[in-house]
């Protein structure tokens, strides 16, 4: 391995350190993880030359309460492309005085920690975007929004997780199986709305979800609060 080579991959474990450091927010942490998908794209890099697989744990890390439907499908797109399988959990928070949906990424350490820490941003992202734009809207806009959005990212990720030919570890894989095989499934479908307000919805949504994955950067959330109007989400 060139001097070269040898930056660009200690690079991009730096990157995927980030999401481990308790000092860097969700933001900050994706952001890292976006980084890091993009340079081993640009530079053909090889799993086997990220990852020490017989040093890092297996394990779920599970990602911060999400409590609209659309969180499955966010899940589902973002694990593979870390290499991680996923799953939910419903837990009591006290301090919410609730249950709270968890999706937990259950991978490596380094792989499921960064799943969860973009899963997080993306979806505070399409959150508060899909709630601006169906406001005052019709039913079921929200969620053609979200669908859009997910889709975006999906154009954009599988282009790097496809030409990587990146896959869930054999390993990973089985100790899933063990572990969690026997979860029952649950319905994730989606009530779209239907009229020019949701296929507006759906083609800005596809926009935003490809930008936010282009652009390799996760900002934070605007501070306007934006109420949730189930009237309108249809989830």
């Amino acid at each position: 391995m060139n001097n070269d080579r040898e930056k660009i991959i200690e690079r991009i474990k730096k990157l995927l350190a980030v999401a481990d450091n308790r000092g860097a927010t969700e933001h900050e942490a994706a952001a890292a993880a976006l980084a890091a998908q993009r340079l081993i794209a640009q530079y053909d890099v090889e799993q086997w030359e990220i990852h020490s697989k017989d040093a890092e744990p297996i394990e779920t890390i599970y990602a911060n309460d999400a409590t609209r439907r659309w969180r499955w499908h966010l899940a589902d797109v973002i694990a593979p492309a870390f290499r991680c399988k996923t799953y939910q959990t419903r837990r009591w928070s006290k301090e919410c005085g609730r249950y709270v949906h968890l999706m937990g990424f259950y991978g490596y350490k380094t792989d499921a920690t960064a799943a969860a820490m973009t899963f997080n941003s993306l979806y505070k992202i399409g959150n508060r975007l899909a709630s601006r734009f169906s406001r005052d809207a019709a039913y079921g806009t929200y969620n053609a929004y979200v669908n859009g959005f997910v889709d975006g990212i999906v154009s954009e990720l599988e282009k790097q997780t496809e030409a990587l030919m990146i896959i869930v570890p054999p390993k990973v894989n089985e100790q899933y199986e063990i572990e969690h095989g026997g979860m029952k499934s649950v319905d994730t479908t989606l009530k779209l709305g239907s009229g020019i307000d949701a296929y507006a919805a759906y083609r800005e949504g596809v926009q935003e979800g490809r930008n936010a994955v282009r652009s390799h950067r996760i900002e934070e959330p605007e501070t306007e609060f934006v109420a949730d109007a189930p009237a309108l989400m249809g989830a």
